[in-house]
């Protein structure tokens, strides 16, 4: 929390949990003691589930694209990215193996908006709420 700016821009990187109300309360956090909002990179797939527009609204959701994301840095607000996404979250364990795949465009985003990045991490956010783990391969041996 203290690494972020009373004003001006910040990426802030977070580890997806299966349910990131991490991410929620940190939110709420900014807007409490910093009055300001963070807007927040969402998949695109969640804003075609029916009447989730609403929190998408409310959490100041944005599905990208990279120059959208730099365009958001640039006019001084925060800005949050999970980059492993809904993948970290369903197929990650309690090892919390970082599942970002070739996904390095935050890095990008902030290089082009010459923003700092502010990582996160919440301990024991994957055993808040449990999700199937491994991979697709371990999910379905029991059923062999």
């Amino acid at each position: 929390m203290e690494k972020i700016p009373e004003d001006g821009p910040a990426l802030i990187i977070f580890y997806h949990g299966a349910i990131p109300i991490d991410f929620y309360y940190f939110m709420a956090k900014i807007f409490i003691h910093k009055g300001r909002t963070c807007r927040v990179v969402a998949d695109h797939f969640v804003f075609k589930i029916p009447g989730f527009s609403l929190l998408l609204d409310v959490f100041c959701a944005l599905h990208g694209p990279r120059e959208k994301c730099v365009e958001i840095l640039r006019s001084g607000h925060l800005l949050a990215i999970s980059p492993g996404g809904v993948r970290e979250a369903l197929i990650s364990d309690e090892t919390y193996n970082i599942i970002w795949g070739h996904r390095k465009g935050f890095a990008q985003v902030a290089i082009d908006a010459k923003v700092p990045i502010i990582p996160m991490f919440t301990q024991n956010i994957r055993e808040g709420f449990r999700s199937l783990g491994g991979t697709n391969e371990e999910c379905c041996s029991s059923f062999d």
